[in-house]
């Protein structure tokens, strides 16, 4: 069994459908990054360097939790990577920052990513583009429910 790449919807309500994809951690998720910029639905982006946290060490959390001003700052300083659109001081481009499609690290696609996602495959679609087999049947609705719910997480 090889390792797999996890999709979930971050706040959707229990019982809601369309929350969660799973592909295969190299084949799986590099057929669907380029599929989704195929379609102008995610652009190509280089992977952000994260801070760094070799100033931290076991005592600056607690059952997993920050309990130090620097392990805080560290957290939020993290967190600001993994949500970044990954533009940098370039043009704004819509869609998925194809990045935080390359590892299972926490990275968070937005709403707004997925629903300027969504809005390309439309396009795409009333202009006769053919979807590729890697979005399969599943990517279209997960979007859609990642865009109503606060976007979604990569594990």
């Amino acid at each position: 069994m090889g390792l797999d790449i996890d999709l979930d919807v971050q706040d959707a309500p229990l019982g809601e459908e369309h929350v969660h994809l799973r592909r295969g951690y190299v084949a799986g998720t590099e057929a669907l990054r380029r599929a989704l910029v195929e379609l102008g639905m995610a652009f190509d982006t280089l992977v952000p360097q994260f801070p760094d946290s070799s100033h931290l060490d076991r005592t600056d959390f607690r059952d997993d939790q920050p309990v130090t001003d620097r392990a805080r700052r560290y957290l939020q300083q993290r967190e600001q990577v993994l949500t970044d659109h990954g533009t940098g001081t370039g043009d704004y481009q819509p869609g998925i920052a194809s990045h935080k499609l390359y590892s299972a690290d926490g990275w968070h696609v937005t709403d707004t990513e997925c629903t300027q996602a969504l809005a390309a495959w439309e396009a795409a679609t009333r202009a006769g583009a053919r979807a590729s087999a890697a979005l399969g049947a599943d990517v279209i609705p997960f979007l859609r429910t990642a865009a109503a719910f606060g976007g979604f997480r990569v594990h």
